[in-house]
């Protein structure tokens, strides 16, 4: 049996982990996994059956079980799995928190070495014990992505730490004080713990903010064309608004308005995710809006792909 090294990223929406899976891939070498439940490492493999079955008990439907507690994409390279998780935005805590719960739990007992402990019993599929597994979560870390948006990235650093140090009354999760890295700004880590926040500066903004320039640079006359339709005939923007959280929202949804227009000739009717994830294939990737190489050379996807190198180690 294999020991394996977990990363659990949580994004705030669909096309952040698109923009993650992206960086995993192109900048660091990470493959997309698609395993059955069982394929997966323990105490995995018995968590997302467990959600699974305890989602089909409470009769909710399977997108919300998909949404709220099952990875929207998972990559390995060598001995590290990432797991990238949509949690629905930063007011969604106890959402990612009910997962972190049953994570813990599955992870405590296991390096307390209860392998017939009940929680890890409770099923027909010996492939969902630590002894039956090929494989076997050894270390976990954990990552909270989050727009700045009107906040800035200290406030949000402040509400990371708060919001997760507590997953209940019954769980208390050790959480240090979120240290920001000298040379990133954006970039905080404690210890097994860190976040990273998409904005413009300190102070405000969304990962639209490093998206639309990649954009612009593969695509300008395109671009271009974009902007004078959205701004003119179609759409009126509040972006010079005196309110700063509407006037960063209205910016940060013009900005996706407009690289999702400029995403429609190759992605006809697709959404902002599907067009940043772009085509895999060589002799597709013509579609793409960005460039492979532009987006591995661009400063705010080189400095994030070095945040996660860093963090990992």
């Amino acid at each position: 049996m294999s020991n394996v090294k977990a990363l659990l990223i949580f994004c705030e929406g669909s096309h952040d982990v698109a923009f993650v899976q992206k960086v995993l891939t192109l900048c660091l070498g990470f493959q997309k996994m698609k395993w059955k439940f069982s394929e997966y490492p323990f105490p995995l493999n018995a968590l997302f059956k467990q959600t699974v079955q305890d989602h089909a008990a409470g009769d909710l439907s399977l997108d919300m079980a998909h949404k709220f507690f099952l990875p929207d994409s998972v990559l390995q390279k060598s001995d590290y799995l990432i797991l990238l998780f949509n949690s629905g935005g930063s007011s969604q805590t106890v959402i990612v928190k009910s997962l972190l719960k049953q994570f813990l739990i599955f992870l405590e007992k296991l390096n307390e070495g209860e392998p017939n402990s009940q929680i890890f019993s409770d099923t027909s599929d010996t492939s969902d014990t630590p002894d039956e597994a090929q494989s076997v979560v050894s270390e976990a870390k954990y990552l909270f992505l989050y727009d700045a948006d009107h906040n800035g990235t200290t406030a949000l650093f402040e509400k990371i730490k708060k919001d997760f140090e507590v997953i209940d009354e019954e769980t208390t999760w050790f959480f240090n004080k979120l240290e920001v890295l000298k040379d990133d700004p954006f970039g905080a880590i404690a210890d097994d713990k860190a976040a990273y926040i998409w904005a413009e500066n300190t102070d405000f903004g969304t990962l639209e903010d490093i998206l639309l320039p990649m954009v612009e640079k593969d695509q300008k006359e395109i671009v271009e064309k974009a902007i004078n339709f959205i701004d003119n005939p179609l759409f009126k923007w509040e972006t010079s608004s005196t309110d700063k959280q509407r006037k960063i929202a209205e910016i940060s949804k013009r900005k996706k308005a407009i690289i999702t227009c400029v995403g429609q000739r190759n992605y006809s009717g697709y959404s902002l995710k599907v067009i940043i994830e772009g085509k895999e294939k060589e002799k597709e990737k013509e579609k793409n809006i960005i460039k492979d190489n532009t987006f591995m050379d661009d400063p705010n996807v080189k400095a994030f792909s070095d945040f996660i190198e860093k963090f990992m180690e």
